[in-house]
């Protein structure tokens, strides 16, 4: 004799089987939508009596939305095309500020960021003169242009993809409903 308060769900194993004569009274209901916009959602209700006599229920909802995932995918996508691009202007921004305050460049943090910048800066190199100024300081003009030409090519790779993953939408949507009742006496 088990300590519980209650059967055990006829579902779990070890669980006995009902007898042959003896078939459950299910009461079925299942919804199901779909959209055009390539949404499917599906919703099922259960209840039966179980041979104990204990009313069983069970419910499982499916929603699958294809506008959604792309707008998951869009949201991802625009948050990892900022944060390279952002970091990108800070390290450029960060080699602009010590050209221009003049720092040590045999210190290994500002050699380090120059040599780290510098592909992203030589395309930009000879555009404008980089006037010299007190004290070996440099208005690194071709940081500034490579600062803005960068900003530009985020914000177009940021429209790109909001172009490319918008979502699907429609104005017609269909809901069929389904309703089945069995008793067995």
């Amino acid at each position: 004799m088990s300590s519980q308060p209650y059967p055990p769900d006829p579902r779990t194993p070890g669980y006995p089987p009902p007898p042959p004569n003896q078939v459950p009274d299910v009461d079925r209901q299942t919804i199901h939508s779909a959209n055009d916009g390539n949404v499917y959602a599906e919703s099922q209700h259960e209840s039966y009596v179980d041979p104990a006599g204990n009313r069983v229920e069970s419910r499982s909802e499916v929603i699958e939305d294809e506008n959604l995932s792309r707008a998951n995918t869009l949201y991802w996508s625009i948050r990892l095309i900022n944060f390279l691009f952002g970091l990108l202007e800070v390290i450029l921004l960060l080699r602009f500020i010590f050209r221009l305050l003049a720092a040590n460049q045999y210190s290994p943090f500002v050699a380090f960021l120059y040599n780290l910048s510098y592909p992203f800066v030589a395309p930009f190199k000879g555009i404008f003169t980089d006037p010299g100024l007190l004290n070996g300081s440099v208005l690194e003009v071709s940081t500034i242009v490579a600062m803005i030409v960068y900003g530009l090519i985020c914000w177009g790779l940021v429209s790109l993809v909001r172009i490319m993953l918008a979502p699907n939408l429609s104005g017609r949507q269909s809901v069929t409903m389904t309703r089945r009742r069995r008793v067995m006496d």
